[in-house]
């Protein structure tokens, strides 16, 4: 029997170690810092390999050349960004700059507790040099600066994102709970910032300015979410364009300069129209072709309110529907 054990322990021992060691290399706190793109392609591993309980990188000041998306997919990750950083996606790579959450065409995953600290980044998408909008292996993917799918749970702060080939931040496939703060999207080939089919996205004091499209765009079942003391300005197309989203609020942003509407509120193709929309304390001003139209009947829309919002020459009417009922409170008209 003794030498039974004897045989045995060793092997016993052995084993124990090794799952030991298992659990120590999963289940741990990790910082890791980034200095160069060969530090941020070895942390992104690091993040792709799920051994960690949180992660915490911190990325030094210097200019990362992106020649692949630098993807987080994993839970629990915390991005600090020193001041003067900039971030470039390469000539001709066609795909987002950075991805957040599922990359699978219908996503089965949700990931949670992400939080990107900025100071001031720069997120340059380098549309001028990319071919097209789509990422040629997932054609489901656009090419935007930011690209948001299945995550609960995210903060983003002081961000400056522009020249994306597609958005600059897009938020989809039912994320929910984020915040955006403090941050700019600008000069994007379509749409500032774009959210779908998610819900509680808080928005504070960001700019949209000089998107090809619209400055803010919303569909596909995009509900309970607020906009507070930002700024569209100069847009090529609406402001604000809003469509199939309920329980939305907008509230002290100033919409102006746009070439078309301030805010365009319509339904799709199913009849699914926007409902509980507010503006409250915005101005609207010197868009072309006027300021809040609701393009939909009452069955299809319903409960825009406008309260307290001034606007001043827009270059059609103020406040404009096709039948829906708009509630107005309070708004000074100078036209």
């Amino acid at each position: 029997m003794k030498k039974l054990f004897a045989l045995i322990f060793p092997i016993l021992l052995f084993w124990m170690l090794q799952k030991t060691n298992s659990l120590t290399t999963s289940v741990i706190n990790s910082q890791q810092t980034v200095r160069n793109t060969s530090d941020l392609i070895k942390v992104e591993k690091i993040i792709d390999s799920g051994k960690f309980t949180k992660l915490t990188i911190n990325v030094k000041a210097n200019t990362y050349i992106l020649y692949d998306t630098f993807r987080i997919n994993q839970s629990n990750v915390s991005i600090i960004i020193e001041p003067g950083t900039k971030v470039v996606l390469a000539d001709h790579i066609n795909k987002p700059v950075i991805a957040i959450g599922s990359r699978e065409k219908t996503p089965t995953t949700t990931i949670e507790n992400i939080y990107i600290s900025g100071n001031g980044v720069e997120i340059d998408g380098n549309k001028a040099n990319q071919d097209w909008e789509v990422e040629q292996d997932r054609p489901w993917i656009r090419n935007n600066c930011i690209d948001v799918r299945s995550v609960r749970r995210l903060t983003i702060e002081n961000v400056v994102v522009h020249d994306a080939r597609s958005g600059g931040l897009v938020i989809s496939w039912g994320s929910s709970d984020i915040h955006i703060i403090n941050s700019s999207f600008n000069n994007n080939f379509f749409d500032g910032v774009a959210y779908y089919d998610s819900k509680r996205i808080y928005t504070n004091s960001c700019s949209m300015i000089s998107n090809n499209n619209a400055a803010i765009s919303l569909d596909s079942n995009l509900r309970d979410s607020i906009f507070s003391d930002c700024i569209a300005d100069s847009n090529g197309d609406v402001g604000i364009f809003i469509r199939y989203s309920k329980q939305v609020r907008f509230n002290n942003c100033v919409i102006k300069n746009s070439g078309s509407y301030a805010a365009f509120l319509s339904h799709n193709e199913s009849g699914n129209g926007v409902h509980d929309i507010m503006f409250s304390g915005c101005q609207i001003l010197n868009n072309q072709n006027g300021g809040i139209y609701v393009a939909s009947t009452e069955d299809k829309s319903a409960y825009t309110s406008v309260v307290g919002c001034v606007f001043r020459g827009n270059g059609g009417g103020a406040i404009i529907s096709d039948g829906s009922i708009i509630w107005q409170a309070a708004n000074i008209i100078m036209e």
